[in-house]
Formats: C-alpha cells, structure tokens, sequence
C-alpha cells in the first residue's frame, strides 16, 4: 500500500505542476482542453449545491464563453452540442372551466455520462461548501485536480494489478506504470481535463482486480460502471463476458452459482442508478447525448480509419506512444509461443485492443475531434499496457532493453509536447473534418511537425509555423 499511495500522490502532483506551470508562465493558458469536458467540470456543483443535474444556473455563464457555433449571439436560441434541453412537464392543474393548465419547465442538462463528475465531487465539496464565487478560473483549477487524481488513483491501481495478480517484480512493475501514466495521452489529456477515459481506464483496471482475485460482484460492479462513465465500451462486453466465464468454469460446480448470482447482483446496480436519473432528469433515453451518435455516426472509411488508428502522423497510437509497438511484439509471443500461450490473459487483452481500436475505426470521428493524439483509443490503454508484460519478462527484454527505454523516453517526451503546446491551434489550421481526413495523413503538416516550427518561429528561424497562421 505504500507504494500505491507513493506513485498515487507523485503522478497526481507532476500532472497538476505541470498544468500549473504552463498556464501560470503562459506557454500554454489553454485551461479547458474541450467543450466535451464543460458539463464535468460544472455538475458536481450542481450536484453539491442544489442535488440536481441540471445546469440552468449555469447556463447564461456556459453560453456566454462557449455558445452554440451558428448562434454566438444568441439570437436563434440554440443549445451548444455538449449539453441537452430537457422539458419537464410539470404539473396539470384542473380549472373552474374543467380545462386543464399545465406548466412546464425547460432545463439543461449535460450531453455526456455523469459518472466522471459524480467521482470529482469529494474535490469540489469544501469550495462549493464554503460557497466560493464560482467562476471560470475556480472552475478550471479543480477540475484540473479532479481529473489529475482520477488519472492518478488509477496509476496507482495498476501496479496493485502488476505485483499482485501479475507477480511481476517491483521495478518492472514500476516502469510499465510509469508507461501507463507517462508515455500515453493520459499524461497531456486524461490526467489533464475531466474526459470519460480516465474514468473508463480506472474502472477497466478494478474490473481485472476484482476478477482476478474472484470477487465477481465488485468486477461486475465496475465494468458496469465503465460503460455508465463511456458507453463505447460495452464494444469489449463480449470479450470480458468471455473472461468472466472462463474464470467462473474453472471453479467447482457449487461455487458457479454463487459467482453468476453475484456477477448478476453487481451489474443491477448500476443498471437501477441509470434507469433512476435517465427517468428523473432526462425524461427519456433519447435525451441522452449518445443516443444520436450510436444510430447515426458510423461514417468512417474502412480500413483508412483503423490503419490511422494506429499509424496516422498526427493521431496514430504507435506514433504517440511508440513503446506499444512491443504491445505487438508480445502479441506474437502469446499467438507463436507454447510458454506464453499457457497465459490466456494476453490473449483476451490482444482480443481486447484490436475489436475496440477496429470498432471505434468506424466512428466518424475515430481521430478524436479536438484532441491531441489518440483519444478515441485511449479506453484500452491499460490492456495496451498489460500486453508489455510477457515483453519484458522474456530474455529479449535484457537484449534489447536499451531500445525499449529509449522508445519509453521519446514517448514520454511526445507527450510532454501535448502538455506544452495542446491549444487547438493544429486543428484550427488544419482540421478539415471527418468527410476529408486528407490532413490526418500528411507527414509534413501533422501535429508534432507544426510544433517543431512553432519551436522555431519562437527562437526566430522561422516567420510563421503555417500558411494560415498569423505571425508569432
């Protein structure tokens, strides 16, 4: 356990020193990483302070800094994509007359899941307690620390998972942790704003624990969860179901019932939380923000999503994180050799990784809109990681170690350049939508090309990092 805290409180410190520096210096004031992330950063006082979902207070402050794109002026009255305009039908009251008035109201509420605010509420309490003026700033720096701490508490988890149920050595343990919550986006963008992944990831990673150690009403419990927090991963539902019951087989015939009951009483929960407030606050599944995306929004080419899932320039996950490409190797230990094979754990995780990375491919915006690197994909990161375990536990780990390291430290480095420069500028330059990804494919004008000019434009080599930018 101590160890646990000591990496819990380490990570959680350098991702929020390092958001503080670059904001407070002015390298990066870029506080909210996205609209996405608006509502999170605003329910928990809601929660808090009035027991509701609902972000009317809030409204005229949301719509004010980030309005809807064709109504900046409000005049058409349009919602902004990141929240939903709920009417509440109120009550019918009967007239003299025998005609019946009925009142109702409209409220708004967030267009994406509730469990990531839900878990930042023990952050925002005391503020909001004291009550303390909120305003943007406020609002910035403790979503900042909520995000930082999820990201950070599920690091730390996943080297209770690698020592534990993976008996891997303390610092092999360690370096791979260091992996998870360094040389991946969960360092510029996780740890950073209060996104759904995060959240996913932390609830993948208890999931495994509780399975592993045969508790299967808490495994439930939290898988469960991760698809309330992001909907998208009940695309791996087969593959864990798949996990659930080899583990349950392998018991005697009177432990198996107990196991599917608690399996069964562990997913209840969660489905009862989501069926409470979709009918109180929502009035309706269609009012949720997934609902239309899930019918509407599988427009990506096939296979230019899925290979750009992996290798796109500017989104590509083994270009910003080139330390998975021993993920791949390891894959092949597992599918070539007999000693790994006996392991069926790397086997459901390679399952895992490419039927969510190959689903996702089909999502129009399988490069993650406005995002640095591979947002989309980012939900698998902790099997990604598992899958470097027979690597680094096999004698070419010793034999090549110098090259993992080194693909360790560039992928760490990569992601420090998210944290530094991570401002939408990129998109806005170039960003031509899902219909054209031409500019997802160029070498020359990616993302990690456009700040190394940046880089020169700031020491006066260059005039200007693009075209359409304006001189520094």
């Amino acid at each position: 356990m101590k160890m646990f805290w000591k990496i819990t409180l380490f990570s959680f410190l350098v991702y929020l020193l390092s958001w503080i520096f670059v904001y407070l210096t002015g390298i990066n004031t870029h506080a909210l990483q996205s609209e996405d992330t608006i509502p999170a950063a605003f329910l928990p006082i809601s929660i808090i302070k009035r027991g509701t979902v609902y972000l009317d207070e809030f409204y005229p402050m949301l719509i004010n800094k980030y309005p809807h794109p064709d109504d900046r002026s409000y005049d058409k009255g349009l919602v902004p994509f990141y929240l939903r305009k709920v009417e509440d039908p109120g009550e019918c009251i009967s007239q003299v007359s025998a005609e019946r008035v009925c009142t109702s109201e409209i409220h708004y509420v967030s267009a994406f899941p509730l469990i990531t605010p839900i878990l930042a509420i023990p952050i925002y309490l005391f503020p909001v307690l004291f009550k303390m003026s909120v305003t943007w700033e406020l609002v910035y720096f403790l979503s900042h620390i909520s995000a930082a701490w999820i990201m950070a508490f599920a690091g730390g988890l996943l080297y209770v998972l690698l020592v534990n149920e993976f008996s891997l050595g303390g610092k092999k343990s360690l370096l791979l942790t260091g992996v998870y919550l360094f040389a991946t986006i969960n360092y510029p963008m996780m740890s950073q704003s209060l996104w759904q992944h995060g959240t996913v990831q932390l609830f993948f990673i208890l999931t495994l624990i509780s399975l592993y150690r045969k508790n299967y009403f808490w495994a439930s419990f939290s898988f469960c969860m991760a698809i309330l927090a992001r909907p998208t991963a009940i695309f791996i539902s087969p593959i864990i179901g798949c996990m659930f019951l080899y583990q349950i087989l392998s018991e005697s015939k009177s432990a198996r019932c107990r196991s599917i009951v608690s399996v069964f009483l562990g997913a209840v929960i969660p489905a009862v939380f989501f069926l409470f407030y979709n009918q109180l606050f929502y009035r309706g599944i269609s009012n949720q923000g997934y609902y239309d995306h899930f019918m509407k929004s599988w427009l990506s080419k096939f296979p230019e999503g899925f290979i750009g899932t992996w290798i796109s320039p500017s989104k590509g996950i083994l270009v910003y994180s080139p330390v998975f490409i021993f993920s791949f190797v390891s894959m092949y230990f597992y599918f070539k050799n007999l000693e790994f094979r006996t392991d069926n754990r790397y086997g459901f995780y390679s399952a895992i990784v490419l039927l969510h990375t190959l689903v996702l491919s089909k999502w129009k915006h399988w490069y993650g809109g406005y995002s640095y690197g591979y947002r989309m994909s980012s939900d698998v990161l902790p099997f990604l990681v598992l899958l470097l375990v027979p690597y680094v536990r096999s004698e070419y780990f010793v034999k090549h170690k110098r090259v993992f390291m080194s693909l360790v430290i560039l992928s760490v480095f990569i992601q420090l350049g998210g944290i530094v420069f991570f401002d939408s500028i990129w998109h806005s330059a170039y960003d031509k939508g899902f219909e054209d990804t031409s500019w997802l494919w160029s070498i020359k004008d990616s993302e990690f090309m456009f700040n190394i000019r940046r880089i020169l434009v700031k020491i006066g080599i260059m005039h200007k990092a693009c075209p359409k930018c304006l001189p520094s």
